[in-house]
């Protein structure tokens, strides 16, 4: 009887301990200057900077950025970054497990990263032109082009 009351309590115990234990927010804010430029997290459209959004894993990220007008032509050269996100050490083996189940107290883990884009200068309707026609007699190529 005493033994099912310890087990008892002890089961109470670790309960407890679980109810008010914490856990780690991690999230991901990125900003652009200028803003409303569409951002790609691993290839994924995540939203129109400055956009912030929650992530599980640490490790390295890609970041794709476009800003484009209402044509949807680009106004910004396309930044392409592979941005290394790191733990903090408390998010490091073996301390991950006290900071994710035991300790009492939520912890925010936030990461900024931040873009300056750079305008793309405005084609000549001739340097459009040659644009269109040199792609074209590439597209032409890929098509005449046998496959073995």
């Amino acid at each position: 009887m005493i033994k099912t009351i310890r087990s008892f309590h002890f089961l109470i115990l670790v309960a407890i301990i679980f109810a008010f234990s914490g856990c780690v927010t991690r999230s991901l804010t990125v900003k652009t200057d200028p803003s409303n430029a569409l951002v790609y997290l691993d290839n994924k459209l995540i939203g129109e900077s400055p956009v912030t959004v929650p992530f599980t894993y640490y490790g390295t990220r890609k970041i794709m950025i476009e800003k484009k007008d209402e044509d949807g032509a680009l106004t910004h050269e396309r930044t392409i970054a592979f941005e290394e996100i790191k733990a903090p050490l408390y998010e490091v083996f073996p301390l991950d497990f006290f900071s994710e189940l035991l300790w009492p107290r939520k912890l925010k883990d936030d990461h900024l990263l931040s873009y300056n884009l750079v305008e793309l200068a405005p084609l000549s309707i001739k340097e459009k032109q040659e644009k269109v026609l040199k792609n074209a007699e590439e597209l032409r190529q890929r098509v005449n082009v046998p496959e073995f």
